[in-house]
């Protein structure tokens, strides 16, 4: 951890001059989601905390976890550019399995600090639970495939798309794997959230 703040940062840079090669390359879809968008992504948790409630409640290993996230899901989001999609062993279905565990932490955690701050209220953590998987399942898992086929329809994208497989059944492997880290994160909430948070604050 003593050096992740510069990977971190490191991350951003090589990120931003992937989007110039994007721009040259006239890809000027995939040029705003790495010039201008993840950037911005990964600058987000850093930024917010600068607002005095947030940061006078928690402290910062909260927000160095979202950033681990965050590069996390960069990682593993950037598979097909990174080559990680042409390794055999179906790849993509684990790495569905544990993005779909960091977000579903990761809608936990978001929707307790605002509900937290509006109600000023602690939150039973099987609402916080019963939330983040919801929502993780909805936008997470199912939206997300249908995301994908009509990013590929529209921007020329390959990202509802497999080489080794048929996309559709690829697609149904994706939702089963998504669904099945999603509950896996479920049960990390109801089990761990409470300890997590005691953590997290000042």
């Amino acid at each position: 951890m003593k050096y992740f703040k510069l990977i971190y940062n490191l991350a951003i840079l090589v990120i931003f001059i992937l989007g110039i090669l994007k721009l040259i390359q006239k890809e000027y879809y995939l040029a705003f989601i790495w010039i201008i968008f993840v950037p911005v992504l990964m600058l987000l948790p850093r930024n917010l905390y600068k607002i005095p409630w947030i940061n006078q409640k928690y402290n910062k290993s909260l927000i160095r976890l979202f950033e681990i996230f965050i590069l996390i899901l960069l990682i593993t989001g950037s598979s097909l550019p990174l080559g990680l999609k042409y390794m055999p062993g179906d790849m993509d279905s684990y790495f569905h399995f544990f993005n779909a565990i960091f977000y579903t932490l990761i809608w936990a955690i978001l929707y307790y600090v605002i509900k937290n701050k509006i109600t000023k209220k602690e939150i039973k953590k099987t609402e916080i639970m019963i939330f983040a998987f919801i929502f993780n399942i909805l936008f997470g898992v199912i939206f997300w495939e249908k995301f994908q086929y009509f990013n590929d329809k529209i921007f020329g994208t390959q990202m509802f798309f497999d080489y080794f497989q048929n996309a559709n059944f690829d697609s149904m492997l994706d939702q089963i794997f998504g669904t099945l880290g999603t509950i896996f994160g479920s049960c990390l909430i109801y089990f761990k959230f409470d300890n997590w948070i005691n953590k997290w604050r000042k």
